[in-house]
């Protein structure tokens, strides 16, 4: 209990410290609306007059849900399945009354009804399905509000998270994106698919803008030409606020088990008697007359409301019902209707729709800086959607059934990684609390898992396929594209003393190469076998001959290429002739050129680090929360920026050059890092490159974000990406208003120009800004200058809450580099960049046969 106390006092600290300094601005919409509005309202008297324009009010009374944040997930998780119990049975409990007044709650998400219906007996079902068809119960069409880091393998199962039947039952006809205030195109097509056309938002915006004023509707247009009703509406507890001034929530955000703290009760606020109604009716009139000063003429304001104990996980508010019907008992206008977001929807399309604006383009979320905050884990993740992918692949032919339910099971763990809760409440001010790491530790294991899992299941598929070949050595490649470069494996694989490999049909013979290595069942000999990068100095880390490694050429895509491993020892394989290669006074590479192109792969400053910090009491707020300030403010809070000029090199960058490619490395001093090391493989026989960067941050809880520089010879033209499987192109395909200082994006961007195509492909790290850091902007850019400079986010901790505040360690980034003339016609851009970030499947099958039943039981999923 202690650690509760000491949460309160520093979180109310933190509290008041920003207040004393102007620093409430960065709170979401809906509360900053109230305050800023309060002072008027308060002096509303009796005889104000009702709105001109709006006659009826929509409450839409729901629970927020995150998967975390104000408990363990594992707790959240379960307030869901009993607050769905709580609803059905408000619900039954007064269907009689006249409709309006009637009990109605709308899930925001499908996980918590999916978790319900399938531990529900048969009789609780049908009370549920009876409140369905009632109208006082409704199901939004996703799973959880997400943000823009998932795949597009992830927005289907999002669709898809109900049984199909219940779905069916159930048919949802709107889905809402709470909180998070933006949503891939990815996810609007995905609704559209299933049939949905409206989104309702609850976007909550501290420091942030909405792209159109709220509240307000618009028309989304689809690539396809489909579109999507958006309403942009108020942040989910805001209803509460045009009803009564007074917060009833009380602060810290108390745990559900925090038995000091309860759920309001009847009596607390909204109370259902004469007198508190009518308060609450003057109270409304004086903030609808604000808002059609602002310009609202519509009949229908849709208000979403949730209970005051938390307002995040809460459970619903039963007076609510009792304060609708004394509304309307007392004949209260603009009338007052308790109702479903499906009805909600519907009735406000039918208004607004026909004079609602169309826009067109991706709607780039803010929040999605976020997801740098734990680098090891994204990185995890991206892994299992590569495996999953590569598991997919038809050369192992079709899926069982088992086969099947696991790949449901793992995208279901990646779609609760990427949903857009990252821990608890003080997860920044109280990082190392065992609630912060209990949380943290729930979302991680979410990659951890799958990526486990799904390197098993693409051994069982390539096991299962493979192991009735000949004897050899197969290389596999679940690409969509061919794919050429080195094979590496831990030496010890082979069982004998293998030095180089034939082809099974050609003959054709390739070397065999060794490389230094990790070893853990031997000790060093001496200093020589250990690493710098790892102090324990236990196993042998650099030791001799631990690597083997063979280059391949065209293995063909979803084929395979089988080798016979043999101990004779063989020349050097041909030298392909090396591009001009031009290197700085240190060595390292400032621009390669192969032949056929008239501009380099990249500029100078490739592999550059650049760390950004903030200055102030309260850095966060600083950064963020004034960044909409006039410029005098800013520069009151102004950055301190750590740029790339202090990442100066410690030594000369050491070249090896092998017949493939040539190898260039250097070790880095930076005052936030212990040790960083960066590495340049080039090839030789076509333009191509990999970077991979190995960092150690040294622990901090303070605000930064690490940026890894990509600067291209492509200065006139706009990139292109993509998001949820979704092609865009920065600054020009996106809503107005949405965020231009960095992206969550697949993984690659791609540069069309009459010199040719340039691609970048990440591996580990999703987001992206280009230009300078947005950080270093005295404010968001219109238009970003500088788009042909990509600046990799590896690490951001800049946000105030729910988020890891102090991932620190090594941590290893790897980037490709591509260059084509021509694109063939049958070439995606997305299989180019997916079949470069791939890596293919090796397998050593003897000539023993393998057991019928080994091969049943333990190889097949």
């Amino acid at each position: 209990m202690h650690s509760l106390k000491v949460r309160g006092l520093r979180t109310h600290f933190v509290l008041w410290a920003l207040l004393l300094s102007g620093g409430l601005r960065w709170l979401d919409d809906s509360l900053d609306t109230a305050r800023r509005t309060l002072a008027a309202n308060a002096a509303v008297a009796p005889q104000v007059t009702g709105p001109s324009a709006i006659q009826h009010i929509d409450l839409v009374h729901l629970s927020h849900t995150d998967v975390g944040y104000t408990d363990h997930p594992i707790v959240c998780r379960e307030l869901q399945v009993r607050y769905l119990d709580i609803a059905i049975d408000a619900a039954l409990a007064t269907q009689n009354r006249p409709e309006g007044s009637r009990f109605c709650w709308t899930a925001e998400s499908a996980i918590g009804v999916n978790d319900w219906w399938r531990s529900a007996t048969p009789e609780r079902r049908a009370d549920f399905l009876k409140a369905i068809d009632s109208g006082q119960i409704a199901v939004a069409a996703m799973a959880m509000n997400n943000t823009a880091a998932l795949n597009g393998r992830q927005w289907q199962k999002m669709l898809h998270w109900l049984p199909e039947d219940l779905w069916q039952r159930v048919h949802p006809s709107v889905a809402m994106q709470d909180d998070v205030n933006g949503i891939p195109r990815a996810g609007a097509i995905a609704l559209l698919d299933r049939g949905i056309h409206r989104l309702l938002t609850g976007m909550n915006d501290p420091g942030f803008l909405p792209p159109l004023r709220r509240p307000s509707a618009i028309w989304w247009k689809m690539p396809d030409g489909r579109r999507v009703f958006v309403y942009l509406g108020y942040c989910y507890p805001s209803g509460h606020f045009f009803f009564d001034p007074v917060e009833w929530r009380r602060g810290p955000s108390p745990h559900a088990g925090e038995i000091r703290y309860r759920p309001p009760r009847a009596g607390d606020f909204l109370a259902s008697d004469e007198a508190s109604v009518r308060k609450a009716h003057r109270h409304l009139l004086g903030r609808l007359r604000t808002l059609e000063a602002e310009g609202y003429r519509h009949p229908t304001l849709l208000l979403p409301i949730t209970n005051q104990w938390r307002m995040d996980n809460d459970p619903p508010f039963l007076p609510l019902a009792d304060f609708v019907a004394t509304w309307r008992r007392l004949d209260l206008k603009p009338t007052l209707r308790l109702t479903t977001a499906a009805v909600a929807m519907k009735r406000l399309e039918e208004e607004m729709g026909p004079e609602s604006a169309e826009y067109a383009g991706e709607w780039p979320d803010w929040w999605s800086f976020g997801t740098a905050c734990a680098p090891r884990e994204v990185a995890a993740s991206r892994i299992a959607k590569r495996l999953i992918d590569a598991a997919d692949s038809p050369l192992w032919g079709p899926w069982n059934a088992n086969g099947r339910r696991t790949v449901d099971e793992l995208l279901r763990d990646l779609c609760l990684f990427d949903e857009h809760t990252w821990g608890a409440s003080d997860s920044i001010a109280l990082p190392y609390s065992l609630d912060t790491q209990g949380e943290f530790n729930e979302k991680a294991i979410l990659a951890f898992r799958p990526m486990a899992r799904a390197e098993w299941l693409l051994g069982q598929r390539v096991r299962s396929r493979l192991a009735h070949e000949a004897e050899g050595l197969y290389v596999a490649n679940s690409a969509p594209l061919p794919w050429s470069g080195w094979i590496r494996m831990q030496r010890n694989a082979l069982r004998e003393d293998d030095h180089s490999l034939s082809d099974a049909q050609s003959g054709s013979r390739t070397k065999m190469y060794l490389d230094s290595g990790f070893n853990s069942y031997r000790l060093p000999k001496d200093s020589r076998e250990l690493s710098r990068e790892n102090p324990d100095a236990t196993f042998l880390e650099s030791g001799p001959d631990q690597i083997a490694k063979f280059w391949v050429e065209q293995v063909p895509r979803h084929g395979l290429r089988r080798l016979k491993l043999s101990t004779t020892v063989v020349a050097d394989d041909r030298a392909a002739p090396a591009p001009n290669i031009a290197t700085d006074a240190q060595g390292w590479p400032t621009a390669v050129t192969w032949p056929g192109m008239s501009k380099p792969l990249f500029l100078p400053g490739l592999g550059d680090f650049v760390a950004v910090r903030a200055k102030g009491v309260a850095p966060r707020m600083a950064t963020r929360f004034w960044a909409f300030a006039e410029p005098a403010k800013r520069e009151k809070f102004r950055r301190e920026v750590f740029a790339a000029s202090n990442a100066v090199a410690q030594e000369g960058s050491k070249a090896v050059d092998n017949p493939h490619t040539i190898v260039f490395t250097q070790s880095l001093l930076h005052p936030r890092l212990k040790w960083a090391v960066r590495e340049l493989e080039v090839w030789k026989g076509e333009p191509r490159a990999k970077l991979t960067m190995r960092l150690f941050r040294t622990s901090s809880e303070a605000p930064e974000t690490f940026y890894i520089v990509f600067p291209f010879p492509c200065e006139s033209v706009l990139p292109e990406t993509s998001c949820g499987d979704v092609p865009f192109v920065p600054v020009r395909d996106q809503m107005p208003g949405t965020c231009r200082d960095y992206y969550g994006i697949d993984g690659w961007i791609h540069y069309a120009t009459p010199e040719g195509h340039w691609f970048w492909v990440s591996r580990d790290a999703p987001l992206v800004s280009f230009g300078d850091p947005p950080q270093m902007r005295p404010a968001p850019s219109d238009h970003p200058q500088g788009m042909h400079r990509v600046l990799a986010m590896v690490f951001d901790n800049f946000w105030f809450t729910n988020f890891v505040a102090d991932s620190h360690g090594l941590m290893e980034f790897q980037f490709d580099l591509a260059w084509r003339e021509k694109l063939p016609p049958s070439v995606g851009v997305a299989d180019f960049a997916r079949t470069l970030a791939s890596e293919p499947q090796v397998m050593i099958n003897p000539g023993l046969k393998e057991d019928p039943i080994v091969i049943k039981r333990l190889y097949t999923p």
